[in-house]
């Protein structure tokens, strides 16, 4: 429903429960994957980036442990979009943020479900894991895009929260819209889209003939 109402470039996935023996096909686009971890016969996690056939891009080969997946991938610039799963249970270090960040050649736009929380981004107390992602922030100067709304409903208690973040460069941040999609569609997530303010590139510079004015 999303893909026909939206026709997006990309798409980021987590917690994808995707096996790798089991294709996932969608019309019109390339689908690349994290494999889906399985423990004790259970699937859990998982990860996976959707881009539009026609569109030039390449996949980075990323060494990390974190549930991660990124492309290159040129639209009106060349971008790296990484999405990324960080699972509640994951004793998280700086050093693996880190080491991920390294990898990502710059401009980055990397979006996931991070299960961090922060009264940055909206929450109503920062935690451990939040306090994690702001430094990384600062330390690697990347901007956020969440603008404090919430993004995830508990199923249970309905409580609500904003743990899935959209982090960039800083000479991307101007260029993106963020916004959180009102439907659930279905998930305990909400979709989030991001648009590009495209430059039209066949403007040209007015100039004038001031030897023939009137």
């Amino acid at each position: 429903m999303l893909l026909s109402d939206f026709d997006p470039t990309l798409v980021c996935f987590q917690e994808t429960y995707h096996r790798s023996d089991k294709p996932a096909n969608f019309s019109n686009y390339s689908f690349y994957c994290r494999t889906t971890d399985e423990v004790n016969g259970i699937l859990h996690s998982g990860v996976g980036i959707l881009v539009k056939n026609g569109i030039p891009h390449k996949l980075c080969h990323l060494n990390t442990n974190l549930q991660a997946t990124a492309l290159r991938i040129t639209c009106h610039k060349t971008i790296t979009v990484c999405s990324i799963y960080l699972p509640p249970c994951l004793k998280l270090s700086s050093s693996d943020l880190d080491n991920l960040i390294t990898q990502l050649p710059p401009p980055v736009l990397l979006l996931g479900d991070f299960n961090a929380h922060s009264s940055l981004w909206g929450c109503p107390k920062t935690d451990i894991r939040g306090k994690l992602i702001e430094d990384l922030l600062h330390k690697h100067n990347l901007c956020l895009l969440n603008d404090g709304s919430s993004t995830y409903m508990h199923p249970a208690t309905a409580s609500v929260s904003a743990i899935d973040l959209s982090i960039c460069s800083p000479n991307i941040f101007l260029d993106v819209q963020w916004k959180v999609h009102e439907d659930l569609c279905g998930s305990d997530h909400h979709p989030i889209t991001i648009f590009y303010d495209l430059v039209n590139t066949s403007y040209a510079t007015p100039s004038w003939k001031l030897c023939k004015a009137n």
